[in-house]
């Protein structure tokens, strides 16, 4: 009886999860949506840049959340209960926003797995719930905000029972994560959030020419996510060593993006560039388009603009991709897709969620190109990760 009842109000605490979070997940993307538009609208707003990274530092100050060890806080209460403050939510919400209207090279999904993990962890404190009901909370906030954002309800609900510790899934919460992440889902797409969806022209025989070919495209993503999580965990230490004053880093990391975007006008790299993907798709690249993306990500989050990398990794991904494509002979869809799950597999060591959310971007008829790609991204891109705070518990590959 008493894991009945155990069992009933994790259900019941993973439907409020996914109400409260498909609200909010909508809230998130219609507030940045409407500061892209603008941005995008009326380039001018670059201008901010400069200035932009030093109020995102200070309003982490006026919140008190400045050592809140944001996503890594949020991944060490996923396997250990370690508390997560609720003024994360309104913090991280808060400067993601200001983030992308600026023109800040930074995503969204590093800023839902925070939304949704604070208010998952919060609501079971609310409730009082056991610690190990938190932790489960802690899961079922970060899927539900992750597929209210990007409307891809599988892969969401595998993100958090994957990310939290490498090679060890927390199956216990991928019932209650399932539940909340199609009902935040339904809810983001009731006012107004669409799926990230991306259409294949045409499906393309898995010959073992193509499937050797999606190996090299595979192989070089996991070797590019391996770098840029490296150049983006000593970059963050180098310049908090370089430059000890916040507000002076900010303010100069700032107007080096700012400067940048005057090099390379158009805001082809400002923003999380989702919507440049399309064009990889058709075979719209440049090879040196993903090196660019990386630079405008990194001095970025130096910066200390606010979003996460993971939407930023999709760009550098498919754009790569693509430019490998079209030197091997692939077609420039097929190339996109593989590049953008292949770096998504590298930067946080999640294979089985890159396959999913291949084949609920994309379809299932690229299904086994997906997986061989996030199987050699996954061997090949080491102990890299995006999250300094996952564990591990698989043997690793190249870096080793």
């Amino acid at each position: 009886m008493k894991k009945i009842i155990e069992v009933t109000r994790i259900i019941l605490i993973s439907i409020l999860i996914g109400v409260i979070l498909g609200i909010a997940g909508a809230l998130f993307y219609l507030c940045i949506s409407g500061a892209t538009a603008i941005r995008q609208a009326h380039p001018q707003f670059l201008i901010l840049l400069p200035v932009g990274a030093v109020l995102v530092t200070l309003l982490y100050q006026l919140f008190k959340n400045e050592d809140d060890g944001g996503t890594n806080r949020v991944l060490e209460s996923a396997y250990s209960n370690a508390p997560v403050s609720l003024k994360m939510a309104p913090s991280i919400f808060l400067s993601t926003v200001f983030s992308h209207l600026c023109g800040a090279s930074v995503g969204r999904e590093g800023a839902a797995l925070q939304l949704g993990g604070s208010l998952g962890y919060n609501t079971a404190r609310l409730f009082h719930l056991s610690d190990r009901e938190k932790s489960f909370c802690t899961c079922i906030g970060m899927s539900a905000c992750f597929s209210s954002l990007f409307g891809t309800p599988m892969a969401a609900a595998i993100f958090s029972i994957e990310i939290a510790v490498v090679g060890r899934l927390n199956v216990l919460c991928l019932v209650p994560s399932v539940i909340a992440s199609y009902i935040s889902r339904l809810i983001a797409r009731s006012v107004g959030a669409p799926d990230m969806k991306m259409k294949m022209d045409k499906a393309t025989t898995a010959d073992p020419v193509t499937l050797l070919k999606v190996t090299v495209i595979a192989v070089s993503c996991g070797l590019v996510a391996m770098l840029f999580c490296r150049l983006l965990s000593d970059g963050v230490k180098l310049t908090s060593l370089k430059l000890k004053n916040k507000y002076l880093r900010a303010l100069i990391l700032g107007s080096a993006v700012f400067a940048l975007s005057l090099i390379f006008p158009g805001q082809t790299y400002n923003g999380a560039g989702v919507d440049q993907i399309a064009g990889f798709m058709k075979g719209d690249v440049l090879p040196w388009q993903f090196a660019l993306k990386m630079l405008f990500t990194l001095i970025s989050v130096y910066a200390g603009y606010k979003g996460g990398e993971i939407v930023p990794a999709f760009y550098i991904g498919a754009s790569l991709g693509a430019f490998l494509g079209h030197l091997l002979g692939l077609p420039p869809a097929l190339a996109c897709s593989v590049g953008m799950v292949s770096l998504f597999c590298g930067v946080t060591n999640c294979p089985l969620t890159a396959f999913a959310i291949g084949i609920e971007i994309f379809g299932t008829g690229t299904a086994p190109f997906f997986l061989l790609a996030s199987a050699f991204s996954f061997f090949f891109s080491g102990k890299a990760g995006l999250y300094s705070s996952q564990k591990r518990q698989v043997y690793r590959a190249v870096s080793d």
